[in-house]
C-alpha cells in the first residue's frame, strides 16, 4: 500500500479494538490505519506524535478513556492538556494541528472509534496529497 499511515496512539482500557486488528495492529475496517497500544493514554508525550508526523504518518489518532473515567486517575487529562497548550510539555508551535485527533472514549465504543477514524483518515489523506 503506498498511502500514508494513520497512526493510533491508544490507551488499552479505551475502546476495545482487539476484534478490529490484525495481530500487526493494522484495523481490518479502515485501510492504513495501525494501531499502537499503551497501558494509560497519559503515557502519550507530544514528542511522539510529533515524530510519527515527522516520519511520514499522514496523521495520528490520540484516543484514551473517557474524561473523568481514567483507570490510573488522571492520564487521559494529562495528555489532553498538553494537546491544547495548558500542560507542558506541549506540541511544539509548528506541528499542523489539523493532523491531530483526539478522542475519549470507553471500552464498549468500538463502532464510534471505527466511524470517526475513518473519516479522520479520509479527511488527513486530502491534506497531505
Amino acid at each position: 500500500m503506498s498511502e500514508k499511515k494513520v497512526i493510533t496512539l491508544i490507551c488499552e482500557r479505551a475502546a476495545d479494538l482487539d476484534s478490529a486488528c490484525s495481530a500487526s495492529g493494522e484495523v481490518k475496517d479502515v485501510e492504513g490505519l495501525h494501531v499502537v497500544k499503551l497501558p494509560c493514554s497519559g503515557m502519550i508525550q507530544p514528542l511522539m506524535i510529533e515524530a510519527a508526523l515527522k516520519a511520514g504518518a499522514a496523521g495520528v489518532i490520540v484516543t484514551g478513556c473517557q474524561i473523568g473515567d481514567c483507570y490510573y486517575r488522571e492520564g487521559n487529562r494529562m495528555i489532553r492538556e498538553r494537546l491544547l497548550g495548558e500542560r507542558t510539555p506541549g506540541l511544539k508551535k509548528n506541528v499542523d494541528r489539523r493532523r491531530i485527533l483526539a478522542l475519549w472514549l470507553s471500552r464498549p465504543q468500538k463502532e464510534r472509534f471505527l466511524s470517526e477514524a475513518k473519516e479522520f483518515v479520509n479527511y488527513v489523506r486530502k491534506l497531505t496529497d
